[in-house]
């Protein structure tokens, strides 16, 4: 376990070292310091324009990203320079990410009275999610990458693109097939949930963290701090369970 952790602390140093040279790079369209302001005012008119409204389908996520995609075009960029000007943020995921353990611990008492009913939801879900989307897929004829980035669609982004780089897939895929996911749960799921008569805000965050994974959570949150304490739970246990089962499972 020392090891590992060492490893991983090795690994997000050099993310550090790259990020940091980047900056370093002479300016162009491609810079992070064009792309991260591109970024910022993008969420912060977005999340205006959501606050204003309060309507699901303007959610900060679907703005923002419609915002930026916009800019991108503009600016003539593609998603490997957006990815390259965006380091400091794909770095920034995972302590965010971790981050989304503080509601968890603060409403601890709630989460273990629910035990064992959230483990087998648990394992249902986070099996049912991506397969019913695979099985899809292969019905339709989809290739091995299509697959890929579908059977992560689950679970939040670092954890996608890790799985998704030890089974050869796209990157940028994977990228978009998450975030589809997560913005289509978080806009539709609340409301989703009670067309189906579900009022219960643990049930709720947990279907969220399970299906929509961190934007789901964040749409959570805005409920209550138990909904969104269920969902942080429910998204760390589908993303380490799908890290764990979906390698064996596609190499046997």
């Amino acid at each position: 376990m020392g090891s590992e952790i060492r490893n991983l602390w090795l690994q997000w140093l050099a993310q550090l070292e790259q990020v940091a040279s980047g900056f370093l790079q002479p300016l162009s369209a491609t810079h992070p310091l064009v792309i991260l302001p591109l970024n910022i005012a993008g969420f912060w008119l977005a999340l205006k324009i959501y606050r204003r409204t309060g309507t699901p389908i303007l959610h900060p996520v679907v703005g923002g990203s419609l915002l930026v995609f916009a800019g991108l075009l503009l600016l003539g960029v593609d998603f490997t320079g957006y990815q390259q000007g965006s380091g400091l943020l794909y770095l920034l995921l995972g302590p965010a990410v971790v981050a989304l353990a503080i509601p968890l611990k603060q409403n601890l008492v709630m989460v273990r009275r629910a035990g064992w009913p959230l483990m087998l939801g648990l394992l249902v879900g986070a099996v049912l999610a991506p397969l019913v989307a695979v099985v899809i897929a292969l019905l339709l004829g989809g290739s091995h990458t299509v697959l890929v980035a579908l059977a992560t669609k689950s679970v939040t982004t670092p954890v996608a693109l890790a799985l998704t780089e030890q089974m050869n897939g796209i990157h940028s895929l994977a990228a978009g097939v998450v975030a589809f996911t997560g913005i289509v749960g978080a806009v539709f799921g609340p409301s989703l949930m009670r067309l189906l008569g579900v009022h219960d805000e643990r049930v709720t965050g947990f279907t969220l963290g399970i299906n929509a994974h961190a934007i789901g959570t964040v749409r959570a949150l805005e409920i209550s701090a138990l909904c969104g304490a269920f969902s942080a739970l429910a998204m760390g246990l589908c993303g380490a369970l799908t890290a764990l089962l979906l390698p064996v499972l596609t190499s046997t």
